[in-house]
């Protein structure tokens, strides 16, 4: 049977229930499972993100001198921008039906464990990208052809001139990449399962259901997704460090 209801007033009760279904059941795990779930796909949706919005910053940054070569990195830059520009449910809902036989294949995609992580990334990228570029484009090019005259092929120009400057802007863009994904809500409630579900679809859930001790389960779980996401960004600003300046 479930639990009784707290008393009013001050109390650790809510969190204690927070090791329970809620009321009338109303969630498929507890919302300590939901944290881990959340947590874990929020790591792997950072990583996707630092690898692929650290490339499209490493790209965007060049400024080739050809018009057909700038207007092409314009364009680069203008497409992973979009998720910026466009709610994360339509990111969502675009994933729910491009991946039912994606090309004609027999294949539901929908049903893959990657995908509420890739779709987290697709929202994240864009701040990886905008935190990691400008550091890269304040690198002087004549660093990088010091280093290629000194016979450096472009592998080594590139870790030793870009990398240690970029790795500077590192802490911020995996804080950013990770509470976002933490946080994230319009595409996740499109894809996530019902026994994979995270922190933010489980308070959804127990709002949307009847009752005290649900509605007390709800506020208890945000001051836990709150905890953690600040902890996460204050463990980037140290991670970041005293070397990138202000931003």
């Amino acid at each position: 049977p479930p639990p009784p209801p707290p008393p009013p007033g001050w109390g650790l009760g809510n969190y204690v229930a927070l090791g329970t279904t809620g009321g009338t059941n109303a969630l498929t795990d507890t919302v300590w499972v939901a944290a881990g779930t959340s947590l874990r796909t929020a790591a792997t949706a950072t990583v996707i993100a630092l690898v692929v919005g650290g490339l499209v910053a490493l790209v965007v940054s060049r400024r080739p001198r050809a018009t057909v070569a700038r207007r092409a990195v314009g364009v680069l830059d203008s497409v992973f921008m979009l998720p910026l520009g466009v709610s994360a449910v339509t990111v969502g809902f675009g994933f729910l039906i491009t991946l039912d036989k994606p090309l004609g294949l027999d294949v539901d995609l929908r049903t893959s464990g990657l995908l509420v992580p890739i779709a987290q990334a697709v929202v994240a990228t864009p701040l990886v990208v905008r935190t990691v570029l400008p550091v890269l484009r304040a690198i002087d090019p004549r660093q990088r052809e010091v280093a290629a005259t000194l016979g450096a092929p472009p592998r080594r120009v590139l870790a030793t001139v870009d990398w240690p400057i970029a790795a500077r802007s590192l802490g911020l863009a995996i804080g950013f990449a990770f509470a976002v994904s933490l946080g994230e809500f319009g595409a996740t409630s499109f894809l996530a399962r019902p026994d994979d579900a995270t922190l933010p679809i489980v308070i959804f859930r127990l709002i949307g259901r009847p009752g005290a001790e649900n509605y007390g389960m709800a506020l208890a779980a945000s001051v836990v997704l709150a905890a953690i996401t600040a902890t996460v960004m204050l463990g980037a600003e140290r991670l970041r460090g005293e070397r990138t300046g202000e931003f």
